[in-house]
C-alpha cells in the first residue's frame, strides 16, 4: 500500500512537471514578440497607457497629495500616512509622462504632488526631509521607519529624485534648491572620512547615528538624483561625489571572491548580510556604467561588466526568463525565486547599458527576454501599472501595487529609458523629449540631456512650435529667450559608433 502511495505521488509530481513545462513553453516568446520589445514607441505607449494612469486616480483630494498604499485594482488604503519618497518618486514619474508626450496634465499632477512635498515633508528646522507623515500631516513612526529621529538616506535620496526631476522639466530654481540644500547635508554630515561611504542613517539635526551602511545608503544616492542632479547642473564640483561612491562600491561593497555586491555593513566594510539582493547588484552595475559615462574611467566599466556577468550566472532564470529577487551569499538553496519589479527594471537598465558599451548579443537577448517576462506577467494589462513582483513562473503576483517600496519611480524610468536607449543603442536613430519653462531670461542655459552618454547629441529644437537654432548640440543645452511659458520640443540623435 505505501508503495502504490509512494508510485501515485511520484507520477503526480512528474505529471505536475511536464504540465508545468507544457504550459510555459505554449507561451515561450517567438522571435516576431522580441522584435516588439525592441521598438521604443512600445515603451513610450506603455509609460503613458498602462503605468501612469494608473497614479492620477490615487489622488488624495482629502488630505492633499496623493495615496502611497494601493491595491492591484486601485483601491487606496486611506488609513495610512504618507512617505514622503513616495510622494517625490510621484513627481518623477508625472514629469517623465510630461517629457514623454508633452501633455500639460502632466506637470499638473507633478506640481501637485510636489507641493505636497515642499509644504509638508521638508524638514524646516533642520533641513532635509521628514521621514514618514499620519494621516494629519504630522511626523509619525512605522514599520518601515520606527523612529522619529532618524534619517535614512534611502529615503533622503529619493525625496531629491522628484525634485530634480522636476527641475529638468520646468527649469523652476526654487525647487533645485531644495535638491542642493539636501545634497549639501549629506555630504558633509553623513559621510565616513575615515572608512568612506556614507553612514546608512543620520539623525535628524543631522549627527550620526550610526555604525552602519547599506548598498541603499550608496547607490541610491547616485541613481535616485546624483547623476540626474549632475546633469540638470553640470556643476563640475557633483563629478567627485559620483566618483567617491563608485569607488566605494568597486573597492568596500563588493566582494573580492564572488562578485556580489554586499547588503548591510559595519562602518569599516565588514558584511553582516548574506541575504542579497539582486536588484541592488544590477543597480550597483548600472550606476558605475552611468559613472562611467560621465567620468571615461575604464575601471567603472569593467567592475560593471564583472557584477553584471556574476548576476547572470547565479541569478538568471533561463528557463522563464527574468531575475530573482534575492539570493544566499553562502547558501544558495536559500535562494528566494520569486521576481521583483524593481529587479527586472534594473536588470533591462543595465543589459541595454552594456550592450551600448559592448555590443554583445548576450545582453540584448536577456533585455528581451527579460522585457517579455514583464510584458506578460509584471505588467499588469487589465488594471494598469506593475505588480510589486510575481512568482517565478509568473502565474502567482502580489495583490499590491504600491507601497513604500513602489511608487510611479522605477516603472516610469524603466520605460523612459526603455524608449531613451532602444532609440540610441539599438536602433540608432532620433528620439524627443519635450521641457515647459514657467519663465526664462535671454541667454540662459537650460540642460535638457537625460542620458549621460557624450555621443548622444541635440539634432533640433523647437521653442512654442518655432525652430529655436540656439542650442549646444554636444553640451546638451539650450539657450533660452526672455519669455514665459516656453514649451520646447528637443530631438536627440545618437552619433555613429
Amino acid at each position: 500500500m505505501q508503495k502504490s502511495i509512494t508510485i501515485i505521488i511520484a507520477l503526480l509530481c512528474i505529471g505536475y512537471i511536464i504540465f508545468s513545462m507544457l504550459t510555459f513553453s505554449e507561451h515561450k516568446p517567438g522571435d516576431a514578440e522580441f522584435k516588439v520589445y525592441m521598438d521604443p514607441a512600445y515603451w513610450k505607449k506603455q509609460a503613458l497607457d498602462g503605468i501612469i494612469p494608473f497614479w492620477e486616480k490615487t489622488v488624495d483630494s482629502n488630505n492633499g497629495g496623493f495615496y502611497n498604499d494601493v491595491m492591484y485594482d486601485g483601491t487606496p488604503d486611506t488609513t495610512n500616512g504618507k512617505y514622503p519618497m513616495n510622494i517625490s518618486e510621484l513627481v518623477y514619474g508625472f514629469s517623465a509622462a510630461y517629457m514623454l508626450s508633452g501633455e500639460d496634465k502632466y506637470l499638473e499632477y507633478a506640481g501637485l504632488a510636489l507641493g505636497f512635498l515642499t509644504n509638508y515633508c521638508w524638514d524646516r528646522v533642520n533641513g532635509g526631509w521628514k521621514t514618514f507623515l499620519d494621516t494629519n500631516k504630522q511626523p509619525d513612526t512605522n514599520i518601515y521607519f520606527p523612529s522619529l529621529y532618524v534619517k535614512p538616506l534611502v529615503a533622503q535620496s529619493h525625496c531629491n529624485l522628484g525634485p530634480v526631476f522636476y527641475y529638468m522639466a520646468t527649469g523652476d530654481r526654487g525647487v533645485l534648491a531644495y535638491v542642493k540644500r539636501t545634497h549639501e547635508l549629506i555630504r558633509t554630515h553623513a559621510w565616513d572620512p575615515l572608512y568612506k561611504g556614507y553612514y546608512s542613517e543620520i539623525s535628524t539635526n543631522w549627527l550620526v547615528s550610526t555604525v552602519m551602511k547599506s548598498v541603499n545608503a550608496q547607490i541610491d544616492i547616485s541613481s535616485a538624483y546624483l547623476i540626474y542632479y549632475y546633469l540638470a547642473s553640470r556643476d563640475r564640483r557633483l563629478l567627485p561625489d559620483l566618483e567617491n561612491i563608485a569607488d566605494v562600491a568597486r573597492d568596500h561593497m563588493t566582494d573580492p571572491d564572488t562578485g556580489f555586491v554586499g547588503e548591510r555593513f559595519y562602518n569599516y566594510w565588514k558584511s553582516v548580510e548574506t541575504n542579497l539582493s539582486t536588484g541592488d547588484n544590477l543597480q550597483a552595475a548600472w550606476v558605475l556604467m552611468r559613472t562611467y559615462n560621465l567620468t571615461k574611467l575604464r575601471k567603472y566599466a569593467s567592475s560593471a561588466e564583472n557584477i553584471a556577468q556574476v548576476q547572470i550566472s547565479n541569478n538568471w532564470d533561463p528557463r522563464y526568463y527574468g531575475w530573482f529577487s534575492r539570493f544566499n551569499f553562502t547558501n544558495s538553496s536559500l535562494n528566494n525565486e520569486s521576481k521583483s519589479c524593481f529587479v527586472q527594471a534594473e536588470g533591462d537598465s543595465l543589459m541595454l547599458a552594456l550592450y551600448r558599451y559592448h555590443h554583445k548579443q548576450e545582453y540584448l537577448d536577456t533585455f528581451g527576454k527579460c522585457a517579455w517576462f514583464w510584458d506578460k506577467y509584471i505588467v499588469d494589462h487589465k488594471y494598469g501599472e506593475c505588480y510589486i513582483g510575481a512568482s517565478r513562473d509568473g502565474m502567482y503576483h502580489s495583490n499590491v501595487k504600491g507601497n513604500i517600496f513602489k511608487s510611479a519611480c522605477h516603472t516610469m524610468e524603466h520605460a523612459l529609458f526603455n524608449y531613451l536607449y532602444l532609440s540610441f543603442y539599438v536602433l540608432k536613430r532620433d528620439a524627443c523629449l519635450y521641457f515647459r519653462i514657467a519663465s526664462s531670461k535671454t541667454g540662459e542655459r537650460h540642460y535638457v540631456m537625460l542620458t549621460e552618454d557624450p555621443d548622444v547629441f541635440i539634432k533640433n529644437v523647437t521653442i512654442n512650435g518655432q525652430e529655436w537654432p540656439r542650442y549646444n548640440a554636444k553640451e546638451g543645452y539650450v539657450i533660452l529667450p526672455e519669455g514665459r511659458d516656453l514649451k520646447i520640443r528637443v530631438t536627440y540623435a545618437p552619433a555613429a559608433w
